[in-house]
């Protein structure tokens, strides 16, 4: 059990990290705390509706009560799988825009620019012939594919969006990130192409790699400040491995911050509340935890929508087609079409994010449940919050999860950006040809209720659109955990490569992102 590396989490960072890694020729120890699938459920795209909020596939974390949101409790889904959250996401593949990393940049993070991370973003991917090869990858593991199914109710928003004052743009990863779109996604003929199939699949039968599932990291062993290893529960047994080189955590947003803290990198207060001896004081771990707030509207529809799939009839059709030719409504992501846009002309930037679902859903427990209503999702969502929570332990036993302290409005900026996204749903549900067929937008207030309804209703509809990101923030000052070339702060040979890592949030999808945070990875831990 003794590696070059180890790499804690198979998902969107771990994945590239351990594929790049291995063709450099070092040896690899990549551990998933979920178990492998059998039926490769993950698979079919819209299979989403079952693996989310299923303990088989999800780790179904709570919050705590989010006071800015009316005291509001929810489940955030993330992957316990291989794959991690790519295997149950809604695949859609978005980078953000050039001035999001030009910002992380500016902030001190040398070497995380836009014209430094762009070669990364082409090396990682094969995307659509069709697309400007001076911004996409053509010869890479992962699959970016354009829609196989389109609904018509997609084009008329598409068309609604432009009358609205949207501009029409043919590639939202491409030149510019401005307008609206039709969406991409990470698939594959039918299929969705998670990091880990995209990845290290290829490298399964590596003499060099050693994959472990059901592997629950309970803390890294360190020598000093030096990481050597990690301490692993399998199976009702303790296993000690050993890395010659070093750990990189890449367990997300949620699990890396509980294993350093569980390993005495944190704030010493709370790790002595834990009984957790001090390894390093880094007190910023668990902290900065940014979402993207925004609001899921239903809107009512006077024409068949996806939900016509969801009767016994609609399901069998739907079978039949993605099993015959990879086709139909089982083989996309959930958004069909995605936007950015600038709320108001005083924007510098496109503040707001669009989403289409062509079908609406509920969610219950935290399980999805697809009516046979004619839906629509309308989604808007904030670009860059203001607004951060934190992560805090629950206890030193590392099956207990971790407290999740949301604090989706607690900034007024980000109140007053949910609420132009209200009315921009609004004014698109009455823009022809999608406005058309929209019979009403459930659940919204009247636009002659007035903004004090609106703000209420704002405050208790608004949820995370689980993008969760920050909490071990990258940085050059003192209080940041991670450094610009991602070594956990104080520490040697351990590193954090995921998405807690974003000093500021991007305009956009984050799996992308993360996924380019571990082909860098491999750069700059490895040269």
């Amino acid at each position: 059990m003794e590696f070059d590396y180890i790499v804690v989490g198979s998902g969107s960072a771990g994945s590239p990290l351990t594929a790049r890694l291995l063709e450099k020729g070092a040896s690899v120890l990549l551990l998933e705390a979920g178990k492998r699938e059998r039926l490769h459920l993950t698979r079919v795209p819209a299979a989403l509706v079952h693996t989310i909020g299923n303990e088989r596939y999800d780790w179904n974390y709570v919050t705590e009560p989010d006071p800015s949101r009316n005291g509001l409790r929810e489940s955030w889904p993330r992957g316990r799988v291989p794959g991690g959250s790519s295997a149950i996401n809604g695949m859609i593949f978005i980078r953000g825009a050039a001035a999001d990393y030009d910002a992380w940049e500016a902030l001190g993070n040398t070497g995380w620019g836009w014209n430094s991370v762009l070669p990364y973003f082409r090396r990682m991917e094969t995307a659509d012939n069709d697309k400007d090869n001076a911004f996409r990858g053509g010869m890479g593991p992962l699959r970016v594919s354009a829609l196989r199914w389109k609904h018509p109710i997609s084009e008329k928003f598409i068309d609604s969006f432009v009358k609205a004052g949207a501009p029409l743009n043919p590639d939202l990863n491409g030149r510019s990130h401005e307008g609206v779109a039709w969406n991409q996604g990470s698939t594959r003929s039918g299929l969705r192409h998670s990091a880990f199939d995209a990845f290290v699949r290829p490298h399964i039968k590596n003499d060099k790699l050693t994959f472990m599932d059901g592997a629950l990291v309970e803390h890294i062993i360190m020598d000093g400040n030096r990481a050597t290893g990690v301490s692993i529960s399998r199976d009702g047994n303790l296993i000690r491995a050993t890395a010659r080189r070093g750990v990189v955590l890449s367990a997300g947003s949620i699990n890396t911050p509980q294993i350093l803290m569980l390993s005495g990198i944190g704030d010493p207060i709370e790790l002595k509340r834990h009984g957790i001896d001090v390894t390093i004081s880094s007190p910023d771990v668990g902290r900065n935890l940014m979402e993207h707030p925004g609001l899921y509207v239903r809107a009512e529809m006077d024409v068949a929508t996806g939900n016509a799939y969801a009767s016994l009839l609609g399901k069998a059709r739907a079978v039949a087609e993605w099993a015959i030719s990879r086709n139909g409504v089982l083989s996309v992501p959930t958004a069909q079409v995605i936007a950015f846009i600038k709320s108001t002309p005083e924007q510098q930037a496109p503040d707001l994010q669009f989403h289409l679902f062509p079908f609406g859903y509920f969610s219950e427990n935290g399980r999805l449940q697809v009516p046979t209503r004619n839906l629509v999702t309308l989604l808007a969502n904030v670009n860059y919050p203001k607004s951060t929570g934190h992560l805090e332990l629950r206890s030193s036993d590392p099956r207990q999860p971790v407290a999740i302290y949301p604090r989706l409005l607690d900034h007024p900026d980000d109140l007053a950006c949910v609420l132009r996204g209200l009315d921009w749903i609004r004014r698109l549900a009455e823009t022809p040809p999608f406005g058309n067929h929209v019979r009403k937008l459930i659940d919204v207030p009247s636009k002659d209720a007035g903004r004090a309804a609106d703000e209420d209703y704002v405050r208790g509809a608004t949820v995370p659109f689980l993008h969760p990101v920050g909490t071990c923030r990258m940085g050059i000052d003192e209080n940041a955990v991670v450094t610009p070339e991602l070594r956990v702060r104080g520490t040697e040979g351990l590193w954090v490569a995921d998405a807690s890592i974003f000093p500021r949030h991007i305009a956009g999808n984050t799996n992308a992102t993360t996924i380019m945070i571990g082909e860098r990875a491999a750069d700059l831990i490895h040269p």
